[in-house]
């Protein structure tokens, strides 16, 4: 049994539910000259569903997606244009993030940095925030946390 593919597997009427969510943030992202599409929501909703697939998580709310367009709409390099594939672009960075940093980085943080790398170092690049600063970021978060285990690991095997 697949559990992510279950869980993430939406039936239509939960699908038009978050779809409709995802059209509410218009009433913000607007005053950015941001708009979703109906069939704009729907490609990022089947490009979610994809990215959880491939990571093999499990994400039962769209908060995450939400928490993004919230951010991220008040980036000046995003515009109309390229709206809908940055969101799906970050939204792909985040779940790699997720896994890559052993979920030892909660999401809003984890949103932030990418925020702030997206805007400061990467100056709007996709590939940038891809290749090189979410790399970074991952290697450094991931020998932190083996550091850690290494400790707590010779801790517990010297009784301290």
């Amino acid at each position: 049994m697949n559990l992510p593919v279950i869980f993430n597997s939406m039936n239509e009427v939960l699908k038009e539910i978050q779809i409709n969510e995802l059209m509410k943030f218009n009433d913000f992202s607007i005053q950015y000259g941001l708009i979703l599409t109906e069939k704009d929501a729907m490609e990022i909703m089947e490009q979610r569903t994809y990215a959880l697939q491939s990571y093999g998580r499990i994400d039962l709310s769209i908060e995450t997606l939400k928490e993004l367009i919230n951010s991220f709409c008040t980036s000046d390099f995003i515009n109309q244009q390229n709206y809908t594939s940055t969101l799906i672009d970050l939204q792909e960075i985040f779940y790699y993030l997720k896994n890559e940093t052993e979920d030892s980085i909660g999401d809003e943080e984890l949103i932030e940095r990418m925020m702030d790398y997206f805007n400061n170092s990467c100056k709007g690049s996709i590939e940038l925030l891809q290749g090189r600063e979410i790399e970074i970021f991952a290697r450094n978060i991931r020998a932190k946390n083996q550091l850690n285990d290494f400790l707590l690991g010779k801790d517990d095997n010297n009784g301290i």
